[in-house]
C-alpha cells in the first residue's frame, strides 16, 4: 500500500496522509489487542509485564501522537518543500472525510502522549519524587493499590478496569480507558476507509 514509488502531487498528498493515519490505526489497534486480549506474556521475548505492557502502550501512545499529527496539529514544522502549513494540511483533511476531531477524544489526548513523551520533565515537576511503571490487578494488596492510585505516579496500567493512568502538566491526572480507545481507532478508521473509496 504505501512502499510503491509515488510521487506526491496536489492531488494525491491527501490521500498519503489518510493512508499514513490508516496504517498508524491498524498499529494503535495491534497494541490495544494485545494489551487488552493477553493472558500469558512469552518470557523469551518480554523479560517481565511491566515491559511488555508499557511496550505495547508505548507504541499506542506513538501511533495515537501521529494521528494527532496528521489531523489535529496547530504547529508543526514548515519547510522549502511545503506547499502549506500543517494547520492548513490538517484543517483541509478534517474536512475532506468529514472528521471532527472531538468525536474522538482519547485518540487526539495529546496530553497522554506527551507526558511519556517528555517524562524527564514530569520527573523534574515532582521533583523527581514520583512513581512510574505501576501494573494493579487482583493480586495488588489494597495498600499498595490505594497508594499508587492516590499519589502521583507517572505511568500506571490498571489491569482489571482497562486503563491507562497518568499525570499531565500541573500535575493533573489523567486516566486513558483503552476499551473506549479501541472503539474511536475502530470509528475513525471506517470513516478514512469511505474517504477513500
Amino acid at each position: 500500500m504505501l512502499n510503491e514509488q509515488m510521487k506526491i502531487t496536489a492531488e494525491n498528498e491527501m490521500m498519503l496522509y489518510v493512508k499514513m493515519a490508516l496504517k498508524n490505526i491498524d498499529f494503535a489497534l495491534i497494541s490495544v489487542d494485545f494489551i487488552l486480549n493477553t493472558e500469558t506474556i512469552d518470557r523469551n521475548v518480554y523479560e517481565n509485564e511491566h515491559t511488555f505492557y508499557f511496550y505495547y502502550i508505548q507504541n499506542l501512545l506513538a501511533a495515537c501522537g501521529n494521528l494527532a499529527n496528521v489531523f489535529d496539529n496547530p504547529f508543526g514544522y514548515t519547510n522549502r518543500y511545503r506547499c502549506v502549513s500543517p494547520y492548513q494540511r490538517s484543517k483541509a483533511l478534517c474536512e475532506m472525510i468529514n472528521l471532527n476531531i472531538k468525536d474522538y477524544p482519547y485518540i487526539f489526548q495529546k496530553e497522554v502522549r506527551n507526558t511519556n513523551m517528555h517524562f524527564d520533565e514530569r520527573y523534574d515537576e515532582y521533583d523527581k519524587r514520583i512513581g512510574d511503571y505501576n501494573i494493579i490487578d487482583e493480586n495488588t494488596p489494597d495498600a499498595i493499590r490505594r497508594a499508587i492510585l492516590n499519589t502521583p505516579h507517572l505511568r500506571t496500567y490498571n489491569k482489571q478496569e482497562q486503563v491507562y493512568i497518568t499525570v499531565g502538566r500541573n500535575r493533573k491526572r489523567i486516566e486513558y480507558p483503552l476499551r473506549q480507545l479501541r472503539q474511536e481507532l475502530e470509528a475513525l478508521k471506517l470513516l478514512l476507509y469511505k474517504s477513500i473509496k
